[in-house]
């Protein structure tokens, strides 16, 4: 199939096991995907040079594409970009730096002409924060609503009152940068949010303690239109994955969704905004959680409710986009599953993603006058021609009976796990989960020849409050137990138990070195990325930031902690351990690898480290993840021989 970017190449099939690992770690050459107002371009981000990422425009009339913007450090990339108008994008940008004599995650919203010309940094001050966007304001063509970070100002010996330090929402001129404040900031306002016409009308608020740590309790509250008295709606906690979640306003602007439990699950809400507590339910699934709502459009119209069984899907509120999304699904060969991602101002034209288990990502523009489908741009070019292995939803028992979704991935060619070497590949978060759409990571090993499976164990989310427990911290046993026990079905359907290995990335980490300790004999070989070892390290390293309290209440106290470290019983081990980390990582900090590894090697254990340096947690750079790649695998087969 042919791409209008120029800069798309089809690949052919790859030759060697490390020119395989080098396509697999290739980091996306499109995200992001966004289409003009009047449908006639599209930008996106891509993979630029090593560890940088960059925003290109295409012209969909001429075919040609251009980079408008890049950021090749880690200091400043860009993540996500949109059109304000048909010749000037707005972008989020974001890096890690030495601020303040520790290392901190920052935001930057930065506006550009399709050209590339006219860069203006959106921002006031340099702050950790740069702000984000609550309205697009699609009717005004200089302005958008950022919710902004307000800081504290000393007004001694004025007569002017100083501004509250804390959240507030400015107008800002996407040509100038200028800045007006049209909300003003409060320091217990956490977010705010706006109706598809840019009125701020939505809140969500909280506090600190006298020592300045966040409080757990938060509250919710609403506006009618033109109004601006505030309306209480609900109240919540900051720490709970299975609270409740507000997702923007429905279509008349009357009322705000909200995702709250029914039946122990989270189903989705409409809400009255004028505090009278009317509320109607707009969808619930019986098995999963309602996961938000899928907007498309000018004024980002809703369009259905997401959900995720198996695969990610919606259930369409807007009968004509289900329709198309159908029709879409059959027309297109291997029936990937679609998403209307967005539809030009006038609705003539519709971005198109379309995915599967193993279909890498792949963007295309449907025009709904002449009924034409036409390919745009591929998330994994380089995959193009590559054989993907299958994937399957299975579910297999616990040792309790309880029944864990997981999938199945085997290698091309395969339809049984009989005789492969197998490997468990637990989820990050924990809080998270699988699904059955394009991996890169069980793909790789895949095509290794390992039969891979990615147990959705208990304390994932999107199951409900029962199979979420009280997380996979506070209910590690369970969790970790679930994982373990995926390794025994993988047993039972004719892995060797001698050709048993388990490869985890962040919580997955932790529950590939854990597993280890609750059954040292059961797999052969671990591989753990950027992984916590040690939860009572995990409470101290966060005991000076403002979050410690949440973070404390998410991992808890008590004799779990000392159970459920890794680094405190290296001498169960008794499998070979392969670790990697980046060293600016905000998300698990390095020195818990660092913990990890000391105590292998001061028990005598078999323990590989791979530090990598200015890599944060996503280690988002291409020959590191073709490092990561070829050495796992390298690893993983010397050790199961």
């Amino acid at each position: 199939m042919r791409y209008l970017f120029a800069a798309i190449v089809m690949a052919a099939a790859p030759a060697t096991a490390d020119d395989l690992a080098a396509r697999f770690a290739a980091r996306p050459a499109a995200t992001s995907v966004a289409l003009s107002p009047d449908g006639d371009k599209v930008a996106y981000i891509g993979a630029y040079k090593t560890s940088g990422r960059a925003v290109f425009v295409a012209d969909l009339k001429s075919g040609d594409s251009r980079v408008v913007l890049g950021g090749q450090s880690l200091e400043m990339r860009p993540s996500r970009c949109a059109f304000k108008t048909e010749t000037r994008l707005v972008c989020t940008f974001y890096g890690v730096a030495d601020l303040g004599g520790g290392r901190s995650a920052l935001t930057r919203l930065v506006a550009v002409g399709t050209d590339g010309s006219n860069v203006k940094f959106l921002n006031r001050d340099a702050v950790y924060y740069g702000g984000s966007i609550v309205s697009w304001l699609p009717d005004d063509p200089h302005h958008i609503l950022v919710q902004v970070s307000v800081q504290a100002r000393e007004t001694i010996g004025s007569n002017i009152r100083a501004a509250e330090a804390g959240i507030g929402a400015a107008l800002v001129d996407i040509d100038t940068g200028a800045q007006k404040m049209v909300e003003p900031s409060r320091s217990d306002v956490f977010s705010l949010d706006a109706d598809d016409r840019g009125e701020i009308r939505f809140r969500m608020v909280g506090g600190t303690d006298p020592g300045g740590f966040l409080r757990r309790e938060v509250s919710y509250s609403a506006r009618t239109k033109g109004s601006r008295e505030w309306h209480a709606l609900d109240r919540g906690t900051l720490d709970d994955a299975s609270a409740i979640a507000f997702d923007g306003f429905d279509a008349t602007g009357d009322m705000v969704y909200e995702l709250a439990p029914l039946d122990g699950r989270k189903a989705l809400f409409a809400v009255a905004t004028d505090g009278s507590g009317t509320r109607r339910l707009v969808y619930a699934h019986p098995s999963v959680d309602v996961d938000g709502v899928q907007r498309i459009g000018k004024y980002q119209r809703p369009i259905g409710a997401t959900f995720t069984v198996d695969r990610g899907e919606i259930s369409y509120f807007d009968p004509a986009a289900g329709a198309l999304a159908a029709k879409l699904q059959k027309a297109l060969a291997g029936h990937p599953d679609i998403t209307i991602v967005d539809e030009s101002w006038d609705g003539t034209k519709q971005l198109i993603m379309a995915d599967g288990a193993n279909v890498p990502p792949r963007y295309y523009l449907y025009d709904t006058t002449a009924k034409k489908l036409g390919p745009l741009v591929a998330a994994y070019p380089g995959l193009d021609g590559v054989a993907l292995g299958s994937v399957t939803a299975v579910r297999y028992a616990a040792r309790d009976g309880t029944m864990i979704p997981a999938y199945l991935t085997l290698p091309p060619g395969h339809s049984d796990a009989h005789g492969l070497p197998g490997l468990v590949l637990p989820h990050g978060g924990p809080e998270a989960r699988d699904a059955a759409g394009f991996d890169w990571l069980p793909q790789f090993f895949a095509a290794q020849g390992f039969a891979v499976l990615q147990p959705n164990f208990r304390g994932s989310t999107g199951y409900g409050e029962a199979f979420f427990a009280k997380n996979g911290f506070k209910s590690w046993e369970l969790a970790i137990g679930d994982v373990a026990d995926g390794g025994r079905w993988l047993v039972a359907q004719g892995v060797p138990a001698s050709k048993l290995a388990i490869f985890g990335w962040s919580y997955g980490g932790y529950a590939a070195l854990q597993a280890n300790v609750v059954d040292p004999g059961l797999f052969k070989a671990i591989v753990a990325v950027a992984p916590v070892t040690d939860l009572a390290l995990l409470n101290a390293e966060a005991a000076s930031s403002a979050d410690a309290r949440l973070v404390r209440t998410r991992v808890g106290d008590g004799p779990h902690i000392l159970a459920g470290s890794p680094a405190r019983h290296a001498a169960s081990f008794a499998a070979p351990v392969l670790i990697f980390h980046g060293d600016h990582d905000l998300n698990v900090d390095i020195e818990q690898s660092k913990a990890m590894v000391g105590a292998l090697k001061g028990a005598g254990k078999r323990v590989e480290f791979v530090q990598f340096k200015n890599l944060d947690h996503q280690l988002d750079d291409s020959d590191a993840r073709t490092q990561l790649l070829a050495k796992s695998a390298e690893f993983l087969k010397a050790a199961i021989n």
